[in-house]
């Protein structure tokens, strides 16, 4: 079964996509950025169980950290917050949460009220989330000792081997996509995850061009199987029972 752990299906342009999830045939995690993303990716969900059989679409309830400055008031408002605590039941995990301080525009402060805001309830649930690190890996690294219960998995991490180290130790499991075939660090920090750590994902549909590709379509996610097979040294249907799980351990919990 393949799975791809990550995606943005609701950036998609939709008859594109309805299209490619009729042809394509395993699980796919739908994350997303804010409210109106995640009903959006909940309609897809809801498509692809009529229209696409051999497809799994799983969405999650998150807000990105590009997305805090708006949210982050929200919260504070009863009626609001209360209808996106709401989506948080109906979501099997988390995310896309956690903190840049690398691309996002919004401020740490509010990055930081949202990202502790899902954890409080991921902590008091025991809930996996997915988490987004760039350039504020220390940071999360400290905030997560406050939440001892949640259940981080930590999204394309490409910071210092020293965190990643005591992630690891910690017990996260970490996802790998298109840019680890391009990187020798991402290929060092792959060779230093436990395989009952390992998960694999695209970032669909914006991270294979920006890394300067072509590909966009839902079936990348095989090549980032073969990809990652043949930089462990095995096959992929070996790597495929390995990450499938994965996979179950975290839905199932």
């Amino acid at each position: 079964m393949i799975i791809d752990f990550h995606t943005h299906l609701d950036f998609y342009k939709r008859e594109e996509l309805q299209k490619q999830l009729t042809e394509f045939s395993g699980i796919i995690i739908a994350a997303s950025v804010d409210e109106k993303s995640f009903l959006e990716n909940c309609a897809i969900a809801e498509w692809t169980k009529k229209s696409a059989r051999n497809c799994h679409i799983i969405p999650t309830f998150g807000i990105h950290p590009n997305a805090a400055d708006e949210n982050a008031a929200l919260l504070d408002d009863p009626t609001t917050a209360t209808r996106l605590a709401a989506y948080l039941d109906h979501s099997p995990l988390i995310g896309e949460i956690g903190m840049d301080f690398c691309w996002s525009k919004c401020s740490k402060e509010n990055q930081e009220k949202v990202f502790r805001w899902f954890l409080e309830y991921c902590n008091r649930k025991g809930k996996a989330c997915v988490i987004h690190t760039k350039d504020a890996e220390q940071e999360i690294c400290n905030i997560l000792t406050d939440y001892p219960k949640a259940r981080p998995i930590i999204h394309w991490y490409d910071g210092p081997e020293n965190i990643f180290r005591e992630f690891i130790r910690r017990g996260y499991p970490q996802t790998f996509g298109v840019e680890t075939i391009r990187s020798p660090h991402l290929q060092n920090l792959l060779r230093l995850t436990p395989p009952e750590l390992l998960l694999a994902e695209t970032d669909n549909p914006d991270s294979e061009p920006w890394l300067g590709g072509t590909r966009s379509d839902v079936a990348l996610i095989e090549r980032v199987y073969e990809e990652i097979a043949g930089l462990l040294g095995m096959s992929r249907p070996v790597l495929e029972k390995i990450i499938e799980e994965n996979f179950k351990r975290i839905i199932s919990n």
